[in-house]
């Protein structure tokens, strides 16, 4: 195997032979808890039964068939994510395997969207048109992951993007993060400075007759778990619809219950006109999905969505999406959400008081981070955007946790990633936070408490 991200030279990976609930069982007896949540894939734990049976029962009658023909839990997922995104009803669903394959659907969408309205309505109905084909430019974010994907990757501002250069995607225009903690315009505690210039930048690129479309993670996620202020989320919106252009929502990490609601965006009183989920929507099978309101996907009707993939609309994971929502509603999942998200939020802050080298605690739900810094008053971190596979006090921490204390978490994030399955317990976030309160002894060794 060639192991995603990291060189091979060091890859040694523990056998797993068996997986219940929050744990993984290793091959020679170890019992270890996985704090991120199978890569922030497995929700509802590993090895649900309500969710093994619905899948067994699908099996022994439909796995796959291609999307030239319609099976029904295929048809009953799109009904339902329709249904539970916010918006008015009849969106359109398209399927991949993988939130990277979604976000390319999505921002295929969006750059169609308005080639088909550049044919519709002619130039003079965008600005600037009469010297540029058509309105094609992404505004994205620096603190932003959206996928591996050549399109997904091009959108995300993670260094992980360095990778995929010099021949990334053409098109794609950076903003700034609404990031209150360290906030490149000074104090900005609702984000109004950092939407003000996501305005100037759509301005400065040429406003709707040469940019499409939006992206943001209403919690950014691999980059600092960042809850988007409210009223940013709210500017944001009004200065899509101000400029004509779409607002995709990358939902692949936070969807499906981790903030305490079943998308994150319904913090925020904000409808999104595409929404991308993934990740944990299949539960043990990769699926994702591309929702589209319902007057986007419109243009669909007589121009071509060119776009797809060989096993879209997979019926066994669209089962098993379904049946992971009924026990996300059923099983009151999101009430276990918010009531052990702020019991976990409590003790962490008692962490942070303790130890100096905790610059932030913050989260929502069950997904929290706590900021490491070398200093508290300059904020300089422990690890930088640049450091990001350097050796570095947050890998001795990982390696810490991961050898002596049995809790799996990765290593390469820029401070401490706290992402339980939901259905984790008061005791086992107990030995959790008993666990970090050690780990974190390793980078207070890192503080200087000064400027320098």
């Amino acid at each position: 195997m060639l192991q995603c991200w990291s060189a091979q030279k060091s890859y040694l990976p523990d056998v797993i032979v068996r997986t219940e609930g929050c744990w993984m069982h290793t091959d020679d007896g170890r019992k270890i808890f996985d704090l991120r949540s199978a890569h922030e894939c497995i929700n509802l734990g590993f090895n649900h039964p309500r969710i093994l049976d619905a899948m067994q029962k699908q099996m022994n009658s439909l796995i796959y068939i291609t999307d030239d023909f319609a099976s029904e839990p295929t048809a009953l997922l799109a009904k339902k994510l329709s249904d539970i995104t916010p918006g008015e009803g009849n969106k359109k669903v398209w399927f991949g395997q993988s939130g990277a394959g979604a976000v390319e659907a999505a921002l295929k969408v969006a750059r169609f969207y308005k080639y088909n309205q550049l044919l519709e309505k002619g130039r003079e109905a965008f600005q600037g048109s009469n010297q540029y084909p058509y309105p094609y430019k992404i505004i994205s974010r620096y603190r932003s992951w959206h996928g591996a994907g050549g399109s997904a990757m091009s959108a995300s501002g993670d260094p992980r993007r360095w990778f995929g250069e010099p021949v990334s995607m053409p098109g794609v225009v950076f903003a700034p993060d609404a990031y209150p903690y360290r906030s490149p315009f000074g104090e900005d505690p609702d984000g109004h400075r950092a939407a003000d210039y996501l305005e100037y930048i759509i301005e400065m690129e040429g406003g709707s007759g040469f940019v499409a479309a939006v992206i943001v993670e209403p919690v950014v996620g691999s980059n600092g778990i960042i809850p988007a202020p409210k009223a940013y989320m709210k500017r944001v919106r009004e200065i899509c619809d101000k400029h004509g252009l779409l607002l995709i929502v990358d939902e692949t990490m936070t969807g499906l219950g981790r903030t305490g609601k079943m998308l994150a965006i319904e913090h925020y009183d904000v409808v999104p006109d595409i929404l991308v989920m993934g990740k944990a929507l299949g539960v043990y099978c990769p699926l994702s999905a591309c929702i589209v309101s319902a007057e986007v996907a419109s243009t669909f009707d007589d121009y071509i969505f060119g776009h797809g993939q060989s096993f879209s609309g997979h019926a066994l994971a669209c089962r098993a999406a379904l049946e992971s929502l009924k026990v996300i509603e059923e099983e009151g999942i999101l009430e276990n959400t918010v009531k052990l998200g702020e019991y976990l939020h409590q003790e962490l802050k008692k962490l942070g008081d303790k130890h100096p080298s905790v610059g932030e605690v913050r989260g929502l739900g069950l997904m929290w981070t706590l900021e490491l810094v070398k200093d508290r008053e300059s904020k300089k971190p422990i690890r930088s955007t640049g450091e990001k596979y350097d050796d570095n006090p947050v890998k001795e921490l990982a390696d810490f946790l991961y050898n002596e204390k049995d809790i799996y978490l990765p290593s390469d994030k820029f401070g401490v990633w706290i992402m339980p399955p939901l259905i984790v317990t008061a005791d086992e976030i107990d030995m959790i936070v008993s666990a970090l309160d050690k780990a974190l002894e390793i980078t207070d060794d890192y503080y200087t408490g000064n400027n320098s």
